[in-house]
């Protein structure tokens, strides 16, 4: 009985890490996701069109940060272009220290950007 319980606790982790490790790997092949902060070398702002989710990197399938809402402001920092050719800015959101990705697609009243690509070597401050 004891080994019966010890081999089914032996499979059970196993099982477990098995699961977890798939999740993992699942997670990890997701294009551009997990992608670091990138650099501040944008001015611009922009307006949430409607209620859309900050993204962890840019494509809709990575993870969320947290949810916008309508009228809410984000301020730039670079953007990039996905593998899809969407347009995908890295922001803070107004009045928080919340960073993420937003698609280009759910803003409106876009102003003073030139759309740098967070790729740029250079950061602004050491310029």
């Amino acid at each position: 009985m004891v080994k019966t319980l010890g081999a089914l606790a032996v499979a059970g982790a196993m099982g477990a890490a098995l699961l977890s490790g798939s999740a993992a790997a699942s997670a990890a092949t997701l294009p551009g996701c997990g992608a670091p902060r990138p650099v501040n070398v944008d001015d611009g702002s922009g307006v949430m069109k409607g209620s859309f989710n900050l993204k962890t990197a840019p494509y809709a399938a990575c993870g969320n940060v947290t949810k916008l809402h309508a009228n809410q402001v984000l301020y730039f920092h670079c953007w990039t272009r996905n593998k899809y050719g969407k347009y995908w800015v890295y922001a803070r959101v107004k009045g928080t220290g919340t960073y993420g990705w937003m698609s280009k697609d759910n803003l409106r009243n876009i102003r003073n950007t030139q759309m740098q690509d967070c790729s740029v070597e250079e950061h602004r401050d050491f310029i």
